[in-house]
């Protein structure tokens, strides 16, 4: 008896043309509407999941979680709480009127739309959830160039500190060389030019390693690694050296 009723109004509604048809579209539409409302809020729901349980993978790993992603999620988290709220009201679409014969056909049209609306919605967000990556590896700060105590700032080192800044400034020196007796202070003075390089900001990156008279080759490249936030695939030294190459060259 209900869905005579709509048909006919629907039927109606076409005489009357396209604008009227689509909003009575609606009404007939209403439990289909809401069928795949839930439908597309459950999809949602596993990818929200399907994604958090990657960014909780990335923050046990130390990794820092990307700005998009967070939003992503937090947008998904919202509309999830909209949507699950909306459809616990969906009952309100079952009163009855003239007598208890007929739907509450201005309820069902206002219900049915919305549910449209949200739909397109969790679609749409469910969409712009495909990311490249999740996390990455933030390269890890060197503590030694947050402040060097040993530095004592007298005239003559001050004199060399500002020939070595002026000197890794020239766009044509690609190395500048410390030299001195030991015990003097040339890894204290390096140590300065660095803190210095990466408080101005004159270079991106910054970084500190200190280079025994016996060096160990896979030792400096994995520290130089991990203050670039690299990680290694290749097993040789030349492989890891070319890697090094390509991050540092960018």
């Amino acid at each position: 008896m209900v869905e005579s009723i709509v048909t006919v109004v629907l039927e109606v509604a076409k005489c009357l043309g396209r604008p009227t048809e689509r909003q009575l579209s609606f009404v007939r539409n209403y439990r289909s509407n809401f069928e795949n409302l839930k439908t597309e809020l459950e999809k949602l729901k596993d990818d929200g999941a399907s994604m958090q349980h990657g960014v909780d993978e990335g923050r046990r790993k130390g990794e820092e979680i990307e700005k998009n992603v967070e939003k992503w999620l937090a947008s998904v988290n919202n509309i999830i709480t909209e949507a699950e709220k909306f459809t616990g009201d969906a009952d309100k679409a079952n009163k009855r009127c003239f007598m208890g014969l007929c739907p509450n056909l201005k309820t069902r049209h206002r219900l049915s739309k919305e549910a449209v609306r949200q739909q397109k919605a969790i679609v749409e967000l469910g969409e712009a959830g495909r990311f490249d990556r999740l996390s990455y590896r933030k390269a890890l700060e060197d503590i030694r160039l947050i402040s060097n105590k040993d530095y004592e700032a007298f005239e003559s080192r001050s004199s060399t500190l500002n020939n070595v800044l002026r000197a890794l400034q020239d766009p044509d020196v690609n190395m500048v060389g410390i030299y001195g007796m030991g015990g003097i202070g040339k890894t204290t003075l390096a140590k300065e030019v660095a803190i210095q390089f990466g408080r101005d900001q004159f270079f991106d990156q910054v970084i500190f390693v200190e280079v025994p008279h016996i060096p160990d080759i896979r030792k400096i490249q994995g520290e130089i690694a991990d203050k670039l936030g690299l990680i290694f695939f290749e097993e040789t030294e030349s492989g890891r050296a070319r890697s090094l190459y390509n991050r540092l060259k960018g």
